[in-house]
């Protein structure tokens, strides 16, 4: 009898032990699908800006501008990305009522190295005005803009911009032929210089920039533009989607007897001379509204 209950004690000893040692198995989770994040995506932003200054000229007659933006990207993968997209801006009515660039390219990330190569063509819809002594058509260029990131501080880059012979579309005051070449080429190199403290979640960036604009003797004998070099340095404060850019132009092209980029002459304008410009822009992505 003894023995009968020892037996009987044991089973149910090993029986209550049964389901802590199959706790302690290991048991194989179920995979969980993961969404495979889409290769497309769409940039896009808006601006005010106090003066569109292009390359230290003003494009706005020192009044203010509104601006946007609109791109659509692919990345093929970690290191490639496709891009197509418009950007445009309101000018003075003097000129053109509007600035309307398409553009498209792509872009290659290589560790901290960057680059970006496209074209982009300068729109102007109707702006040709002899009576303010000025023409301006539309023409195109093919860019590159190399970058590279030495820490978390500092980034170099560069642009080198130029056309195809079609420098303002070879529009003459007054409707005339073109005369000789009407070829223009731009180059810069900036920097982005970013503090190691965000106050309130604000990044904080010094932007300086030089750059010289080259256009040939064509341009200058039909249109009356002269080469020059300019520069610039901005102070961002961006958060989250919006960015405060606060910047001093500057350049050596100077209003002439004859108009120029600067204006002058007939026109009695000058469009350019050192400025501060304040900007206030949002940008952000679909991806990043999800």
């Amino acid at each position: 009898m003894k023995k009968l209950v020892l037996s009987v004690v044991a089973a149910l000893a090993v029986t209550a032990a049964v389901p802590a040692f199959a706790a302690d198995m290991p048991v194989k989770a179920k995979r969980v699908a993961v969404a495979t994040p889409s290769p497309w995506d769409i940039a896009f932003g808006t601006a005010l800006t106090s003066d569109y200054v292009l390359r230290g000229v003003s494009q706005s007659n020192h009044h203010v501008a509104t601006q946007g933006y609109f791109e659509l990207r692919y990345n093929i993968n970690d290191m490639w990305q496709l891009y197509a997209g418009v950007w445009s801006s309101s000018l003075w009515t003097g000129l053109a009522n509007a600035e309307v660039d398409p553009n498209a390219g792509v872009r290659l990330t290589l560790g901290n190295f960057g680059l970006d190569v496209g074209y982009v063509y300068y729109g102007y819809p109707g702006g040709v005005n002899a009576a303010a002594g000025l023409a301006n058509g539309s023409y195109g260029e093919v860019y590159a803009k190399p970058s590279y990131k030495f820490n978390d501080i500092l980034t170099i880059g560069g642009i080198y911009e130029t056309g195809f012979n079609n420098f303002n579309d070879k529009r003459v005051v007054g409707g005339g032929p073109w005369v000789g070449d009407a070829r223009h080429s731009f180059y810069a190199v900036n920097a982005v210089i970013t503090l190691p403290w965000q106050p309130a979640g604000i990044t904080i960036s010094i932007n300086p920039e030089i750059g010289r604009e080259v256009y040939s003797s064509g341009v200058t004998t039909n249109q009356g533009s002269v080469s020059d070099t300019y520069w610039d340095v901005g102070l961002d404060f961006v958060y989250k989607a919006a960015t405060l850019d606060l910047r001093y132009w500057g350049t050596n092209a100077k209003a002439g007897a004859v108009a120029n980029q600067c204006g002058g002459g007939a026109t009695g304008l000058n469009l350019c001379g050192d400025r501060f410009v304040a900007t206030l822009k949002f940008d952000t992505t679909f991806s990043a509204l999800k």
